[in-house]
């Protein structure tokens, strides 16, 4: 007697290709972290120990701001960019909006966003 494989085949087709797109998803995932951990790592290089640096793309790129005074810098970007905090270990950098209130503090240095949003940041102090 002959067994009628057809559903079985299928059946198995169906869910090596759910498993492998489901391997490549998991993959395409590392890869971009490991990128983003590339970028912070190449960043890091680029701005100097004791200063804050602030990008005007993601990823920082572009020409950066780099203040290592304790003194009120004006951000004249508004769109997507980018910042790293390589002061002194704890050194937190305060955000400020246009009326020069501190609206968001990092977590101390050494900290970053690759993905920072510029839109409401007008001032940013980095002690």
């Amino acid at each position: 007697m002959t067994e009628n494989r057809g559903g079985s085949r299928r059946t198995w087709v169906s869910s090596t290709v759910a498993v492998t797109t489901g391997f490549s998803a998991i993959l395409a995932m590392a890869s971009t972290a490991d990128a983003a951990t590339q970028s912070a790592a190449t960043a890091a290089n680029t701005c100097p120990y004791t200063y804050f640096c602030a990008y005007p793309e993601p990823n920082f790129g572009g020409t950066p701001i780099a203040v290592t005074d304790c003194i009120e810098k004006y951000i004249p970007w508004t769109s997507l960019g980018s910042w790293i905090n390589h002061q002194t270990p704890g050194t937190r950098a305060q955000f400020r909006s246009s009326d020069h209130v501190t609206r968001w503090t990092d977590d101390g240095a050494y900290d970053s966003d690759a993905s920072a949003d510029w839109s409401w940041v007008y001032w940013v102090k980095p002690c």
